[in-house]
């Protein structure tokens, strides 16, 4: 399978080399062109406009930080629909609206391609280690045909169902994780100010029926006041 790959960002960046590492022929091009080079030394090819990788590839992979951005490469003169041809697969990974999705689809129709919505759920270092959960929305036959390619970068790979349903998704599932977050500090805070050991608490709760992800990896976090930086707010809803 020939992949096409814009957009080498945090996320990007390791998604991409696990198709590379893992025998894809992946043509890659991003704005920096540090990185294309970084990916092209790994074994992928540089590629030319968008328009003309939209030529030569089956799949085009975009993962973009806004969706601005994913317009932009969309739409623009030498953009991926300029070169867009039927059969073509185009899988966007960035975190976009349900309704963009949709348009994005029927302007790929309307040059016989396909497009699928199948934003991301994981860190970078969940990236790197192909354990992404990819959740999809689109045409059966092309996520059918873009498999291969998802279950080589998440472990969880799963149409959800029509064009703007895997947006839906990621907002669905940033909305219970924001909100399992915000409580789960309400209660650190809580016990710290009425006197229950905090670390204490965290292992009670490790094993109690409040236990949730967004429990186990931001709780500790918050005691050592080591936060690391996951991603962007404006990403999760």
């Amino acid at each position: 399978m020939r992949v096409g790959w814009i957009g080498l960002g945090r996320m990007g960046t390791p998604m991409c080399t696990n198709l590379v590492l893992k025998g894809f022929d992946v043509t890659v091009q991003n704005r920096s062109q540090g990185k294309v080079q970084t990916m092209a030394a790994t074994g992928a090819t540089a590629g030319e406009t968008f328009a003309v990788m939209a030529t030569t590839v089956d799949s085009l992979h975009t993962c973009l930080p806004d969706a601005a951005a994913l317009d932009d490469v969309m739409f623009r003169p030498d953009g991926i629909l300029a070169g867009a041809r039927p059969g073509l697969v185009i899988v966007d990974h960035s975190t976009i609206n349900p309704d963009q999705a949709r348009s994005l689809a029927a302007a790929a129709a309307e040059r016989g391609a396909s497009f699928i919505d199948a934003p991301v759920s994981g860190s970078g270092v969940v990236a790197e280690r192909a354990e992404l959960t990819i959740m999809a929305g689109g045409e059966q036959a092309a996520f059918v045909a873009v498999r291969p390619a998802l279950e080589a970068m998440g472990s969880t790979v799963r149409l959800m169902g029509p064009s703007g349903s895997g947006s839906l998704t990621k907002l669905i599932n940033g909305l219970i994780m924001s909100t399992t977050l915000a409580v789960s500090f309400e209660g650190l805070a809580l016990a710290a100010k009425t006197g229950v050991d905090t670390q204490s608490l965290v292992d009670v709760i490790r094993t109690a029926s409040g236990n949730s992800r967004a429990w186990e990896r931001n709780a500790p976090r918050v005691i050592s006041g080591e936060y690391g930086h996951d991603g962007a707010v404006r990403l999760i809803t």
